[in-house]
């Protein structure tokens, strides 16, 4: 676990620039399936501790649905690892691991849906969540995260390696 604070100096903050920082305040790989439940309580206490109220709870609310989304539908071929970074004035979420080709086709049909319309697809997972036998696949958790935590989604992938990151003004 890694924490920097971006401190600009003294010649941009006269300048009135701030340079583009990227810090990561936790970078944590698993080899197997990790504790979600004791890493989030975690990830709560941190968030609070370091921002507002607001942005602590949509951090922690999509590092839930990242990881629950990465143990849930990942291979556990490999490691996974949870990155919690500030990018200049954004903060961002990302959590990579590997998973079958099939996910990640599902993954890049569903990120193009919520790119589209976040607000007719949260109501439709919302539903189809709720619906009798809709067991646990439904794509509910990204839907929360572009809707309900108003950030931004995006996706690398390589080969069956995904990493997701949401991200957000901070």
């Amino acid at each position: 676990m890694t924490k920097v604070d971006a401190i600009p100096s003294r010649a941009h903050a006269a300048s009135g620039t701030v340079p583009t920082q990227r810090s990561s305040l936790i970078n944590v790989t698993w080899d197997s399936s990790p504790d979600v439940e004791q890493f989030l309580a975690f990830i709560s206490a941190y968030t609070r501790g370091r921002f507002s109220a607001s942005l602590a709870e949509r951090l922690t609310l999509a590092s839930t649905e990242l990881l629950d989304n990465a143990v849930r539908y990942g291979s556990l071929a490999r490691d996974f690892t949870y990155r919690l970074e500030v990018d200049g004035n954004r903060a961002v979420v990302c959590v990579q691991n590997t998973t079958v080709r099939a996910r990640v086709d599902m993954l890049t049909a569903q990120l193009r849906r919520l790119e589209a319309s976040p607000e007719q697809v949260y109501a439709a997972e919302l539903e189809r969540s709720m619906a009798p036998g809709a067991g646990r696949r439904s794509m509910l958790g990204l839907a929360r995260i572009c809707h309900e935590a108003e950030m931004k989604l995006s996706l690398d992938v390589d080969g069956n390696e995904v990493s997701m990151r949401a991200s957000c003004s901070r």
